[in-house]
Protein backbone atom coordinates (compact mmCIF):
# COMPACT_ATOMS: atom_id res chain seq x y z
CA UNK A 1 0.00 0.00 0.00
CA UNK A 2 2.92 2.43 1.06
CA UNK A 3 4.76 1.78 -2.62
CA UNK A 4 1.30 2.68 -4.27
CA UNK A 5 1.31 5.32 -2.19
CA UNK A 6 4.65 6.49 -3.10
CA UNK A 7 4.07 5.72 -6.83
CA UNK A 8 0.81 8.02 -7.15
CA UNK A 9 2.88 10.98 -5.29
CA UNK A 10 5.29 10.38 -7.87
CA UNK A 11 2.71 10.79 -10.54
CA UNK A 12 1.16 13.91 -9.32
CA UNK A 13 4.67 15.51 -8.66
CA UNK A 14 5.19 14.54 -12.78
CA UNK A 15 2.38 16.03 -13.74
CA UNK A 16 2.33 19.15 -11.85
CA UNK A 17 5.91 19.89 -13.20
CA UNK A 18 4.68 18.91 -16.69
CA UNK A 19 1.94 21.52 -15.90
CA UNK A 20 3.95 24.11 -14.33
CA UNK A 21 6.39 24.00 -17.84
CA UNK A 22 3.26 24.94 -19.86
CA UNK A 23 2.42 27.70 -17.81
CA UNK A 24 6.15 29.22 -18.12
CA UNK A 25 6.03 28.67 -21.93
CA UNK A 26 2.54 30.41 -22.27
CA UNK A 27 3.64 33.36 -20.16
CA UNK A 28 6.95 33.17 -21.94
CA UNK A 29 5.09 33.89 -25.34
CA UNK A 30 2.84 36.18 -23.91
CA UNK A 31 -0.81 36.65 -24.85
CA UNK A 32 -2.36 34.77 -28.10
CA UNK A 33 -2.91 37.67 -30.39
CA UNK A 34 -6.75 38.47 -31.19
CA UNK A 35 -7.85 37.20 -34.51
CA UNK A 36 -8.73 40.24 -36.52
CA UNK A 37 -12.27 41.46 -37.00
CA UNK A 38 -13.79 40.71 -39.79
CA UNK A 39 -17.18 42.28 -41.50
CA UNK A 40 -18.50 40.68 -44.41
CA UNK A 41 -20.45 42.64 -46.84
CA UNK A 42 -22.46 41.81 -50.10
CA UNK A 43 -20.69 43.46 -53.12
CA UNK A 44 -22.49 41.28 -55.89
CA UNK A 45 -23.84 44.21 -57.40
CA UNK A 46 -20.47 45.43 -58.25
CA UNK A 47 -19.33 42.41 -59.83
CA UNK A 48 -22.53 41.97 -61.63
CA UNK A 49 -21.65 45.24 -63.20
CA UNK A 50 -18.92 43.83 -65.21
CA UNK A 51 -20.17 40.28 -65.80
CA UNK A 52 -17.26 38.60 -63.49
CA UNK A 53 -18.00 36.73 -60.24
CA UNK A 54 -15.42 36.41 -57.13
CA UNK A 55 -14.19 37.87 -54.14
CA UNK A 56 -13.21 41.13 -52.86
CA UNK A 57 -10.82 41.41 -49.19
CA UNK A 58 -10.01 44.83 -48.05
CA UNK A 59 -7.91 45.83 -44.76
CA UNK A 60 -8.34 49.64 -43.11
CA UNK A 61 -5.33 50.67 -41.05
CA UNK A 62 -4.55 51.82 -38.45
CA UNK A 63 -7.62 49.72 -37.22
CA UNK A 64 -6.99 46.24 -38.62
CA UNK A 65 -10.14 45.76 -39.45
CA UNK A 66 -11.12 43.46 -42.74
CA UNK A 67 -14.30 43.80 -44.74
CA UNK A 68 -15.13 40.83 -46.91
CA UNK A 69 -16.86 39.74 -49.91
CA UNK A 70 -16.99 35.81 -50.02
CA UNK A 71 -14.98 35.19 -47.30
CA UNK A 72 -14.05 31.11 -47.65
CA UNK A 73 -13.07 32.94 -51.19
CA UNK A 74 -10.38 35.03 -50.14
CA UNK A 75 -9.06 32.32 -48.13
CA UNK A 76 -8.63 30.17 -51.10
CA UNK A 77 -5.43 30.12 -53.20
CA UNK A 78 -4.95 30.83 -56.65
CA UNK A 79 -2.00 31.09 -58.87
CA UNK A 80 -0.14 34.54 -58.63
CA UNK A 81 -0.10 35.85 -62.23
CA UNK A 82 1.61 38.58 -62.71
CA UNK A 83 0.63 40.28 -59.31
CA UNK A 84 4.15 38.25 -58.91
CA UNK A 85 6.26 41.08 -60.26
CA UNK A 86 6.05 42.81 -57.03
CA UNK A 87 7.83 40.39 -55.08
CA UNK A 88 9.81 38.97 -58.10
CA UNK A 89 11.09 42.64 -58.63
CA UNK A 90 12.38 42.77 -55.09
CA UNK A 91 13.75 39.73 -55.51
CA UNK A 92 15.48 40.84 -58.73
CA UNK A 93 17.06 43.76 -57.31
CA UNK A 94 18.16 42.16 -53.84
CA UNK A 95 20.16 39.50 -55.34
CA UNK A 96 21.08 41.75 -58.08
CA UNK A 97 20.01 39.47 -60.83
CA UNK A 98 18.45 42.99 -61.82
CA UNK A 99 21.18 46.24 -61.62
CA UNK A 100 17.76 48.36 -61.34
CA UNK A 101 14.28 48.91 -62.47
CA UNK A 102 16.19 51.65 -65.21
CA UNK A 103 17.77 48.54 -66.54
CA UNK A 104 16.62 47.31 -70.30
CA UNK A 105 15.07 43.69 -71.16
CA UNK A 106 16.05 43.36 -74.67
CA UNK A 107 13.22 41.75 -77.43
CA UNK A 108 14.05 38.74 -78.38
CA UNK A 109 12.11 39.33 -81.61
CA UNK A 110 9.31 36.96 -80.77
CA UNK A 111 5.73 38.85 -81.52
CA UNK A 112 3.24 38.26 -79.44
CA UNK A 113 -0.32 38.80 -78.79
CA UNK A 114 0.44 41.55 -76.86
CA UNK A 115 1.95 44.48 -78.97
CA UNK A 116 3.24 46.23 -75.90
CA UNK A 117 5.56 43.35 -75.21
CA UNK A 118 7.98 43.60 -78.44
CA UNK A 119 10.16 45.60 -77.71
CA UNK A 120 13.40 46.84 -75.86
CA UNK A 121 11.77 48.08 -72.61
CA UNK A 122 13.02 49.24 -69.27
CA UNK A 123 12.04 46.45 -65.87
CA UNK A 124 9.80 49.36 -64.91
CA UNK A 125 7.58 49.63 -67.68
CA UNK A 126 8.04 45.77 -68.03
CA UNK A 127 6.35 45.73 -64.40
CA UNK A 128 3.80 47.65 -65.60
CA UNK A 129 2.68 46.51 -68.72
CA UNK A 130 3.16 42.77 -66.96
CA UNK A 131 5.65 41.89 -70.07
CA UNK A 132 5.99 37.91 -69.23
CA UNK A 133 8.90 37.46 -71.26
CA UNK A 134 10.99 40.20 -69.56
CA UNK A 135 10.24 38.29 -66.18
CA UNK A 136 11.00 34.71 -67.63
CA UNK A 137 14.72 36.31 -68.53
CA UNK A 138 14.89 37.56 -64.84
CA UNK A 139 13.58 34.44 -63.07
CA UNK A 140 16.33 32.65 -65.29
CA UNK A 141 18.99 34.92 -63.71
CA UNK A 142 17.67 34.11 -60.14
CA UNK A 143 17.29 30.90 -60.21
CA UNK A 144 15.67 28.00 -58.13
CA UNK A 145 18.26 28.29 -55.17
CA UNK A 146 17.80 32.04 -54.61
CA UNK A 147 13.78 32.23 -55.33
CA UNK A 148 13.88 29.59 -52.91
CA UNK A 149 15.70 31.24 -50.03
CA UNK A 150 14.41 34.99 -50.48
CA UNK A 151 10.66 33.84 -50.46
CA UNK A 152 11.06 31.98 -47.67
CA UNK A 153 12.75 35.34 -45.95
CA UNK A 154 10.00 37.72 -47.68
CA UNK A 155 7.25 35.16 -45.98
CA UNK A 156 5.79 35.27 -49.50
CA UNK A 157 3.59 31.57 -49.46
CA UNK A 158 2.67 28.79 -51.42
CA UNK A 159 5.33 28.93 -54.02
CA UNK A 160 6.37 25.71 -55.62
CA UNK A 161 9.85 26.89 -57.40
CA UNK A 162 11.37 23.78 -59.60
CA UNK A 163 13.90 23.82 -62.16
CA UNK A 164 11.74 22.58 -65.04
CA UNK A 165 9.48 25.68 -63.52
CA UNK A 166 11.85 28.55 -62.82
CA UNK A 167 10.45 31.03 -65.58
CA UNK A 168 6.96 29.79 -65.21
CA UNK A 169 6.11 28.70 -61.71
CA UNK A 170 3.69 31.98 -60.74
CA UNK A 171 2.01 31.11 -63.99
CA UNK A 172 1.05 27.70 -63.96
CA UNK A 173 1.51 24.17 -62.08
CA UNK A 174 1.05 24.39 -57.99
CA UNK A 175 2.29 27.30 -56.86
CA UNK A 176 -1.26 28.99 -54.77
CA UNK A 177 -1.50 32.16 -53.00
CA UNK A 178 -4.67 33.41 -51.07
CA UNK A 179 -5.94 37.28 -50.61
CA UNK A 180 -5.64 37.08 -47.40
CA UNK A 181 -1.78 36.45 -47.46
CA UNK A 182 -1.25 38.96 -50.53
CA UNK A 183 -2.56 41.28 -48.15
CA UNK A 184 -0.36 40.46 -45.54
CA UNK A 185 2.70 41.00 -48.34
CA UNK A 186 1.23 44.67 -49.32
CA UNK A 187 1.26 45.72 -45.84
CA UNK A 188 4.86 44.51 -44.96
CA UNK A 189 5.79 46.21 -48.31
CA UNK A 190 4.11 49.65 -47.47
CA UNK A 191 5.88 49.96 -44.08
CA UNK A 192 8.99 49.06 -45.18
CA UNK A 193 9.16 46.09 -42.57
CA UNK A 194 10.20 43.66 -45.84
CA UNK A 195 13.99 42.19 -45.67
CA UNK A 196 14.87 44.54 -48.28
CA UNK A 197 17.20 47.42 -48.63
CA UNK A 198 14.06 50.14 -48.31
CA UNK A 199 15.59 52.07 -51.64
CA UNK A 200 14.45 48.80 -53.18
CA UNK A 201 10.87 48.89 -51.71
CA UNK A 202 10.33 52.62 -52.24
CA UNK A 203 11.22 52.04 -55.87
CA UNK A 204 9.27 49.11 -56.35
CA UNK A 205 6.15 51.15 -54.49
CA UNK A 206 6.39 53.78 -56.76
CA UNK A 207 6.35 51.89 -59.53
CA UNK A 208 2.83 50.57 -58.02
CA UNK A 209 0.96 54.11 -58.66
CA UNK A 210 -2.11 53.65 -60.66
CA UNK A 211 -3.54 56.89 -59.66
CA UNK A 212 -2.47 60.36 -57.63
CA UNK A 213 -4.81 63.16 -56.86
CA UNK A 214 -4.65 65.87 -54.09
CA UNK A 215 -7.24 63.36 -51.76
CA UNK A 216 -5.63 59.73 -52.51
CA UNK A 217 -2.71 57.81 -53.76
CA UNK A 218 -3.94 54.05 -55.31
CA UNK A 219 -1.40 51.70 -55.68
CA UNK A 220 -1.84 47.93 -57.68
CA UNK A 221 -0.90 45.45 -59.43
CA UNK A 222 -3.33 43.25 -61.88
CA UNK A 223 -2.42 39.70 -62.60
CA UNK A 224 -4.40 37.17 -65.23
CA UNK A 225 -4.13 33.77 -65.27
CA UNK A 226 -5.25 32.73 -68.96
CA UNK A 227 -8.26 29.86 -69.18
CA UNK A 228 -6.88 26.57 -70.58
CA UNK A 229 -8.72 23.84 -71.11
CA UNK A 230 -9.09 22.59 -67.66
CA UNK A 231 -9.56 26.01 -65.89
CA UNK A 232 -11.23 29.35 -66.57
CA UNK A 233 -9.65 32.88 -66.84
CA UNK A 234 -8.38 34.13 -63.12
CA UNK A 235 -8.11 37.91 -62.80
CA UNK A 236 -6.60 39.90 -59.45
CA UNK A 237 -6.00 42.99 -58.41
CA UNK A 238 -3.96 43.87 -55.21
CA UNK A 239 -2.25 46.72 -53.65
CA UNK A 240 -3.62 49.55 -51.31
CA UNK A 241 -4.90 53.33 -51.05
CA UNK A 242 -3.73 56.09 -49.08
CA UNK A 243 -5.87 59.12 -48.15
CA UNK A 244 -4.32 62.37 -47.77
CA UNK A 245 -5.56 62.24 -44.36
CA UNK A 246 -3.43 58.66 -43.32
CA UNK A 247 -5.45 56.45 -43.44
CA UNK A 248 -4.49 53.19 -45.46
CA UNK A 249 -7.05 50.78 -47.05
CA UNK A 250 -5.12 47.10 -48.76
CA UNK A 251 -7.23 44.98 -50.85
CA UNK A 252 -7.10 41.93 -52.97
CA UNK A 253 -10.07 41.00 -55.52
CA UNK A 254 -9.69 37.91 -57.25
CA UNK A 255 -12.29 37.29 -60.42
CA UNK A 256 -13.45 34.85 -62.90
CA UNK A 257 -15.70 35.61 -65.86
CA UNK A 258 -19.41 34.18 -65.64
CA UNK A 259 -20.12 31.16 -67.60
CA UNK A 260 -20.20 31.66 -71.55
CA UNK A 261 -18.46 33.37 -73.66
CA UNK A 262 -15.62 35.73 -72.34
CA UNK A 263 -14.91 38.93 -73.56
CA UNK A 264 -11.22 39.38 -72.99
CA UNK A 265 -11.24 43.40 -73.10
CA UNK A 266 -14.14 43.11 -71.16
CA UNK A 267 -12.41 40.73 -68.43
CA UNK A 268 -9.74 42.69 -68.39
CA UNK A 269 -10.64 45.89 -67.47
CA UNK A 270 -13.56 44.26 -64.52
CA UNK A 271 -10.78 44.34 -62.76
CA UNK A 272 -9.79 47.65 -61.61
CA UNK A 273 -13.57 48.38 -62.74
CA UNK A 274 -14.88 46.28 -60.07
CA UNK A 275 -11.92 47.27 -57.24
CA UNK A 276 -12.94 51.04 -57.76
CA UNK A 277 -16.75 49.90 -57.40
CA UNK A 278 -16.13 48.24 -54.41
CA UNK A 279 -14.07 51.06 -52.68
CA UNK A 280 -16.74 53.44 -53.75
CA UNK A 281 -19.20 51.44 -52.29
CA UNK A 282 -16.99 51.23 -49.01
CA UNK A 283 -16.54 54.58 -48.67
CA UNK A 284 -12.61 54.77 -49.63
CA UNK A 285 -13.07 56.81 -53.01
Amino acid sequence: MAAETTQSNRMLSIRLLVFGLLSLLLWAAGPAAPAPAITERNLQPQFDQYNVQGSFLLCEEPAGRYVAYRLKRCRQRFLPASTFKIPNTLIGLQTDALSDTAEICRWDGVKRSFPQWNEDMTYARALRVSCVPCYRQLARRVGVARYQQWLQKLRYPGMVVTPATLDTFWLGGKSRISQFEQVDFLRRLQAETLPIEKRHQRAVKQLLILRKTPAYTLYGKTGWRFRSARNPDNGWLVGWLERADGRRAFFALNVEPRPGPVNDDQFIASRRAVTEAVLRELGWL
